[in-house]
């Protein structure tokens, strides 16, 4: 098929502005595709790129709204404000956890680290051999992972790309005797500005506003945004389109209703947000999974303060990972600085001369963030009606989750005091530091479990997976090994709700590679699904 040329400067999207102007729609329209993909980060993007080249028809609809690549300012406020789901405060049920996601055009894929790190082979033998899903068996799955390496220019971080927060965490790990390694990035290029979290307006980051969605849209592709997908339509036990709503990403109100008839549809809006449109959609769920299995990567960072200027904020976000412990017990520590828009957030900077005085130590900071894998006990759940109701997320740690978390904490700030750190702020909500290795287990010792872990360490979690995990038994996962949805024929998922466990390694590389799996089996199937054949 020909490709067709898109403009230079940005991807001919549809937003609400666009659909406010036409007159043709008054209210409520509809439109017809084969196939209609919700969501346009890692998952959506790679679904839209491999059926439009193979020459169906595509459309894909975005909530959030279009940000070009030349609107980032690298401030990262402004991206939070703008393009964060939330505004960067979404939340779980008892707001001391956040799940900072994309919500814009290309999704996550904007905003993220550039982390690219790829399962180890005993995963996947462990999914083909004793969860039955052969289809991850090493030998089916990892030509998969080499051909989006290729398509994201993953490679190690060279020397120029690891700055000085990743050196202090090299030192601290050469005199503890720990592993680390560089990290492995989708970026080409780099500019080294050190904004990833903020949108990267120089087009190195590999995101899917670089690479999958225009290359989609070069095959006949489109895309709309601010097109918010309320529920997917489904009659005898077959999806048939979906229903939603077009609406002022400014002012938030409603330019039109939208439905989208198409022949396939597939919901790849991310681990959060995917499970809510099922459940919103009353979709069959024998297997009472929907939504459940949440696992969240779930990780503290700690900062630690220099005598010398560091400038860690500048260069490569994250230039290297601790490696010692992921097959061992499942930590992952990747050097990274925080920027001072998301300590504010995490309430780390104080308020009045506590600020200042911390503002001013900032250029002496370094950063390391310690993850745990936790054991995908969480739930994501839609409560109301599918216009008018509300999300909640259900995540605390367990003890165990929450031990883990704080053994995480107390390896990355020996870490920092094996490098010569002079003190280490702990990730709580206490606000307590130790000015040497000597205090430090005391220092931890004040950070209790408390009333079921709440309001104790200061977590986040941007890897969230699990929610309609797949696997071989309809009455305990969502959807089959070809990430169809059980009872419901074309109806498909494809992004990080797929993984069927909690696995220790940022999922970016695997969703992409699942979505080009299960994209690749919806076109193998062309003549089941497409009344065209």
């Amino acid at each position: 098929m020909r490709a067709i040329n898109i403009p230079r400067d940005g991807l001919p999207v549809t937003t609400a502005r666009d659909m406010a102007r036409d007159d043709s729609i008054s209210g409520r329209f509809t439109l017809k595709t084969e196939v209609v993909v919700i969501g346009s980060g890692a998952g959506g993007s790679m679904v839209a790129w491999e059926l439009a080249r193979a020459g169906r028809q595509v459309l894909v609809v975005e909530a959030g709204p279009y940000h070009p690549s030349s609107a980032f300012t690298e401030h990262l406020g402004d991206t939070m404000t703008e393009i964060y789901r939330e505004q960067a405060a979404q939340l779980n049920s008892t707001a001391d956890v956040l799940f900072p996601e994309g919500a814009c055009v290309g999704g996550s894929t904007v905003i993220g680290a550039c982390v690219m790190q790829q399962p180890p082979d005993s995963v996947f033998r462990r999914w083909s051999e004793e969860l039955g899903l052969k289809n991850l068996a090493p030998q089916v799955i990892k030509p998969l992972f080499d051909e989006v390496g290729r398509e994201q220019y993953v490679h190690l971080n060279e020397a120029h790309e690891i700055n000085t927060t990743a050196h202090k965490v090299i030192q601290g790990c050469e005199r503890m005797g720990f592993s680390w390694k560089p990290v492995s990035r989708n970026v080409r290029q780099c500019a080294l500005t050190g904004h990833c979290l903020a949108g990267c307006p120089s087009d190195r980051k590999m995101s899917a506003l670089v690479t999958h969605l225009p290359w989609a849209v070069g095959h006949g592709a489109r895309v709309m945004a601010d097109t918010e997908v309320t529920r997917v339509l489904i009659r005898n036990g077959r999806a048939y389109g979906v229903e939603a709503v077009v609406r002022d990403p400014r002012t938030r109100q409603k330019v039109a209703d939208l439905r989208i008839d198409a022949e396939v549809v597939v919901a790849a809006g991310g681990a959060i947000q995917t499970p809510l449109l099922l459940q919103r959609s009353e979709i069959p769920d024998a297997s009472g999974q929907l939504g459940k299995n949440l696992a969240v990567q779930p990780f503290v960072q700690v900062l630690a303060r220099f005598r010398e200027e560091l400038h860690g904020f500048r260069g490569a976000l994250v230039g290297v990972e601790i490696d010692e412990f992921i097959e061992t017990d499942g930590y992952m520590f990747f050097s990274a600085l925080a920027e001072p828009e998301q300590l504010m957030i995490q309430g780390n900077q104080g308020a009045g001369p506590d600020h200042i005085n911390f503002m001013k130590s900032y250029k002496h900071l370094a950063g390391l963030n310690a993850f745990a894998i936790d054991e995908g006990r969480g739930e994501v759940k839609w409560k109301g009606s599918h216009t008018d109701g509300r999300k909640v997320i259900s995540w605390n740690p367990s003890r165990a989750e929450f031990e883990k978390l704080k053994h995480g904490a107390s390896l990355a700030s020996r870490v920092f005091f094996a490098a010569g750190a002079e003190e280490v702020y702990l990730p709580s909500f206490q606000r307590l530091s130790a000015p040497s290795v000597f205090d430090l287990d005391a220092r931890l010792d004040e950070i209790t479990y408390g009333v079921r872990g709440m309001y104790s360490l200061r977590i986040n979690s941007f890897s969230s997976h699990g929610t309609c995990r797949m696997g071989v038994d309809r009455y305990h996962a969502v959807t089959n090994a070809r990430g169809e949805v059980y009872d419901v024929k074309g109806l498909f998922v494809a992004d990080a709700s797929l993984l069927p466990e909690p696995m220790a390694s940022a999922p970016h590389w695997t969703v992409q590679t699942l979505a080009k799996q299960v994209a690749q089996g919806i076109h193998a199937r062309g003549q089941e699904l497409f009344l065209k054949g």
